[in-house]
């Protein structure tokens, strides 16, 4: 599961540049037609990426076809395209089909800091298109960015005043960053979805396949005292998206000399609708390496 760690990031900073500026001078048309011969580039040059994915589509569908990889490679273009609109200030195009909106509101409204596990299905961005013009919501992102440098700093160039709320995990006081965020009744968002190196993790079930998921964020919900919620944002059409915020629990307690075992609960609990919504939305999968790292006899 470290395997996106080392992986190399693809892609040149010139041509991440280029969308963004296109994006900004509002030529949206332009980026959506580049799309095209960019993603048949890396459809044809992502042979790990390619195996991943036929893996993946194997066991969310049932098949794997050369087509479903490119529309694989297509949402994720399309996704980090509409992530540089809502940064530049055109969050209204959106069209928001939301779930769970009111539960979130509630914490907000009685002025709880919440934990909210993110992942790598969709796009973690569409939670403000969520939030937008119902609640004054404070986003802090917990992730480590190894594998997308030139992505991260191309989207910080954008607005710099964002970098002030992105917490690296492997800072000295990240603990006591997200603690403030919770104390002040901010929104807590990590990526659940990847181990890093050194974390606490947990063997989970994920698709029929055993994987492993970070257990870190349940260690640190049992700490703050917070609710924890579940988001997924699934792009479903041009400029349309599918936002899911689902309560994973009140409160977190993990007994002395069960905290592993419990932790490993709601890892599976979490693994569980991970899998449900990819299943939904397989075109939303965006972990473009081999995330069952425990499967045996691995065909190249």
């Amino acid at each position: 599961m470290n395997d996106w760690i080392t992986a190399r990031e693809r892609g040149t900073s010139w041509t991440i540049n280029l969308m963004i500026r296109l994006c900004q001078h509002r030529h949206r048309w332009l980026v959506n037609l580049l799309l095209y011969p960019i993603t048949a580039y890396f459809f044809i040059t992502g042979r790990a990426a390619h195996r991943a994915g036929r893996h993946f589509f194997t066991l969310a569908t049932g098949q794997a076809r050369p087509a479903d990889y490119y529309r694989q490679i297509l949402c994720f273009a399309r996704c980090l395209v509409d992530r540089v609109t809502i940064l530049i200030g055109d969050a209204d195009q959106f069209k928001v089909n939301p779930s769970g909106r009111q539960a979130l509101m509630q914490a907000r409204r009685d002025g709880r800091g919440v934990i909210m596990l993110g992942s790598h299905l969709g796009s973690f961005e569409a939670c403000k298109l969520l939030a937008r013009d119902r609640m004054d919501i404070d986003i802090h992102i917990v992730a480590y960015f190894a594998g997308s440098t030139k992505i991260r700093q191309a989207l910080d160039a954008i607005n710099p005043e964002l970098q002030q709320n992105f917490i690296d995990p492997t800072k000295p006081d990240a603990v006591f960053q997200m603690r403030d965020v919770i104390d002040n009744g901010g929104i807590l968002a990590i990526l659940s979805d990847r181990t890093g190196i050194g974390e606490k993790k947990a063997q989970i079930n994920f698709m029929g396949e055993q994987a492993y998921l970070p257990t870190g964020p349940y260690y640190l919900a049992s700490i703050l005292h917070c609710p924890v919620f579940c988001f997924f944002g699934l792009r479903v059409d041009h400029y349309a998206y599918d936002t899911y915020a689902i309560k994973l629990a009140e409160h977190i307690t993990l007994a002395r000399g069960q905290r592993e075992q419990q932790a490993q609960i709601y890892a599976q609990q979490y693994a569980d609708l991970l899998a449900d919504k990819a299943r939904q939305y397989p075109y939303n999968w965006f972990n473009f390496y081999e995330f069952w790292t425990l499967r045996t006899n691995a065909k190249p």
